[in-house]
Parts: C-alpha cells; sequence; structure tokens
C-alpha cells in the first residue's frame, strides 16, 4: 500500500518508481557480488567499490526511459544523480545488517562529502529547529559558492532530496530499504527524518514500521504533528539553509568510502 508521501511526492507514478528503485538496488548489489565473488579475496574492497558505482548507475539506467527525468554531474563527482519529476535521488548504505535502526542511519562513516552537505542544503527539508550545545549555538559550516556547487543551481529551486537508504553486505544481499526526507544534522552525517517508511522487497517480510516516522495512506503525517521517533539521536545543531552553499572539494566517491561500502 502507497502511503500519502509517496502518492504527493511522485504521483500517478509512485508505485512503478518504488518498484524501479528496489530493481535497481538489486541489481547493484547483485553485481558488487559478482565482484566479490570473482576476485576470489577476502578482503571486501571489489564489493565496496562496485556497489558505490553501479547503485547511481542501475538507478540512472532504470529511469532513464521515464519521462521528466534528468541527470546531473557535479564536478568533481564520478557518479550521475537521477532527479524524477523533480525528485532528486540520493542512495546510501546506512547499515551492514539489521542490528541498526534506520532512525540512527548516517551518510557514510565519516564526515559527510562537500556534495552531500550541498544536496541537504539546498534541496533537504527546512530544518524543524536548531539545537543548543554548551557552548551555544554551533556555527554552520563554511558555505562558499564553488563551480561544483554553482552546479547544483541549475536544478530548480522546488527539487526536493528524496533519501534512499538500504542496509546490504556481501553474502546477504540487500536487507532492507526505506526511502523518505531528512535533514543533515551534523559533520558526523547524522540525520533527522521528517518522513521514512519501509519499501517492500520481494520474498521478504516487510520491514516493521517505525512509530511516528511512516504515513498510512488517509492519515496525517505524525512528523508533520511534531512527533519524534523512540530512539534517540542525540542531535548537534541544524545545518542552516543558507543562500550560499557548503563547500564541493571532496568527490562522493573515495576509495576509503568504497571499502567502507564493502565491510
Amino acid at each position: 500500500m502507497l502511503s500519502t508521501w509517496a502518492m504527493e511526492t511522485f504521483g500517478p507514478r509512485a508505485e512503478q518508481i518504488r518498484q524501479g528503485v528496489t530493481e535497481a538496488l538489486a541489481l547493484a548489489l547483485d553485481n558488487a557480488q559478482d565482484a566479490q565473488k570473482t576476485a576470489r579475496t577476502e578482503l571486501l574492497h571489489p564489493f565496496g567499490f562496485t556497489l558505490m558505482s553501479r547503485k547511481f548507475e542501475a538507478l540512472a539506467s532504470t529511469f532513464a526511459d521515464m519521462p521528466d527525468v534528468e541527470t546531473v554531474k557535479p564536478p568533481g563527482s564520478q557518479h550521475e544523480l537521477v532527479v524524477l519529476g523533480g525528485n532528486l535521488l540520493f542512495p546510501f548504505r546506512y547499515a551492514k545488517d539489521r542490528s541498526v535502526s534506520v532512525v540512527n542511519a548516517r551518510i557514510g562513516d565519516g564526515r559527510p562529502s562537500g556534495l552531500v552537505q550541498a544536496l541537504f542544503t539546498r534541496f533537504g527539508p527546512r530544518p524543524w529547529a536548531e539545537q543548543l550545545t554548551l557552548g551555544g549555538v554551533e556555527a554552520a559550516l563554511p558555505a562558499p559558492a564553488t563551480p561544483a556547487a554553482r552546479a547544483l543551481t541549475r536544478l530548480p529551486e522546488g527539487t526536493r532530496l528524496v533519501l534512499i537508504a538500504y542496509a546490504c553486505n556481501a553474502r546477504a544481499g540487500l536487507l532492507d530499504v526505506w526511502w523518505g526526507e531528512a535533514e543533515l544534522l551534523d559533520r558526523t552525517g547524522s540525520l533527522r527524518w521528517h518522513h521514512c517508511e519501509p519499501i517492500p522487497l520481494a520474498g521478504q517480510a516487510p520491514a516493521a514500521e517505525l512509530p511516528g516516522v511512516t504515513t498510512p495512506v488517509g492519515e496525517a503525517s505524525a512528523f508533520a504533528r511534531g512527533a519524534m521517533p523512540t530512539p534517540a539521536l542525540n542531535p548537534r545543531p541544524a545545518y542552516e539553509r543558507a543562500a550560499a552553499l557548503p563547500p564541493m572539494s571532496e568527490a562522493p566517491y573515495a576509495p576509503d568510502a568504497a571499502a567502507d561500502e564493502g565491510r
């Protein structure tokens, strides 16, 4: 059953798009597992490197023939980002197994890249509120406009960042997939979800819905009413939606990041 959020975000194509997302991720995982087997090594770098690239490529090829689709490749990035009906799809792995809740998802295992920061600043939802720290309000990251950041300005102002969070590993493959919208909280990549719901996978029992996160059809979002998920995120200050964008010197692809995909 499709949620109100999915219908409002993607319209009549919501079910087709949701299915396309699962097919693209499944293909990327299959390719990564094949690369790992071919490499004949206990190290998981082949899996991580392949998955890092193929998840973006598979999304682009899956939706290439759908109307109102474009791709953008910011300078310094090796990957094309898919913009579908004004929604920029960004896949990332939040866990290697089911021991980590998507509520505690982070974008990567270190400081978010300049591209990721720019995507949230420009296209993410407006932060609910700024959180105070012991030292007062922590300053936002500096945000000079670089050539790479300006590449994103070619997208319409109303573009929305839709996150696709998935759990997987080299042996089990794709475990869970969620999608929704979130704000980036701090330099560690912590998120605060404004909406998050599971995407069903063929042949698997649906992931348990998160109280206060998912939105059944016909009901108002609990997030819209200000409800928060039960698990604590210990958020630090939210990023300001400044007109200027964060630095884009870092490419979203790096050997360490690819290795993290495989661990």
